[in-house]
């Protein structure tokens, strides 16, 4: 029967489990119990670091206001797809009541978007 191994990235230590998943929760446990301030320090790092490298909502709203699909869309660019699926939503719920240049601006991001999309292979349905 293959053990899977792993190895520790801050004491060196070695581990060895019969599956994978074993093998996760076992390093997991090791890196909180042995390793804890170095675990919360990673987290409080991926936190600000997902801050500064995510545009919000309101970014991408105030580049359509100015009605440029370009800047839009080198926002909404910058996006996870989480955040991009969220201002989705709001955008199109104010689609209606938006003037003409920045609906226009919205749709043309959209279609940016799935078209930048579907040539990564993502899949464009929800």
């Amino acid at each position: 029967m293959k053990l899977y191994k792993a190895k520790c990235s801050q004491c060196g230590r070695m581990m060895r489990r019969k599956t994978r998943s074993e093998l996760l929760s076992a390093l997991r446990k090791h890196l909180w119990k042995d390793h804890r301030n170095w675990m919360v320090a990673r987290i409080k790092a991926g936190k600000r670091n997902a801050e500064q490298n995510n545009p919000s909502i309101q970014d991408v709203v105030q580049a359509i206001q100015k009605g440029s699909t370009r800047a839009a869309h080198a926002v909404a660019g910058q996006m996870t797809e989480g955040r991009y699926q969220q201002v989705k939503q709001v955008m199109d719920a104010v689609q209606p009541l938006l003037p003409l240049k920045a609906a226009l601006a919205w749709e043309g991001v959209e279609a940016v978007h799935d078209i930048v999309k579907r040539k990564k292979g993502g899949n464009t349905r929800k």
